[in-house]
């Protein structure tokens, strides 16, 4: 429960602040893909972890366990969007971010932290490199 708690909150904190994991891991002294698995509450945060986001976010641990209702941003969004990379096929793109994702069915965006939902995939747009 408090990974789920911390997560919901860190990925508020984003959003509300603007920030993409990369930027709020290098505020908060983490590798992007270490804030990620915290942000998506896959890796139990230690005291340690949490001083580190706290100093980094600037709030103190109650401020930063404080959970305001979720906002719409983060309810699951649809991936309804597929970019195709010559030579190399067709990735899926987040729809809060836009960020071509590495692979298809992931369960957030590695960027931003949004939740996708693939259920329409297969109805994807895809969109193809413009010719200069």
């Amino acid at each position: 429960m408090f990974s789920k708690d911390l997560s919901t909150s860190i990925l508020q904190l984003c959003s509300g602040r603007d920030l993409s994991y990369e930027k709020a891991a290098e505020l908060c002294g983490f590798s992007p893909r270490y804030f990620g698995s915290v942000a998506r509450g896959q890796t139990n945060a230690s005291i340690i972890v949490l001083e580190k986001l706290c100093k980094g976010f600037e709030l103190t641990p109650n401020e930063l366990l404080r959970i305001p209702p979720l906002s719409d941003s983060r309810l699951p969004m649809a991936v309804a969007e597929s970019r195709f990379i010559c030579g190399l096929g067709c990735y899926p793109v987040c729809p809060y971010c836009k960020l071509t994702l590495d692979r298809e069915y992931q369960h957030f965006c590695d960027r931003c932290g949004q939740e996708l939902d693939w259920k329409d995939y297969s109805n994807a747009i895809i969109i193809f490199p413009s010719r200069s």
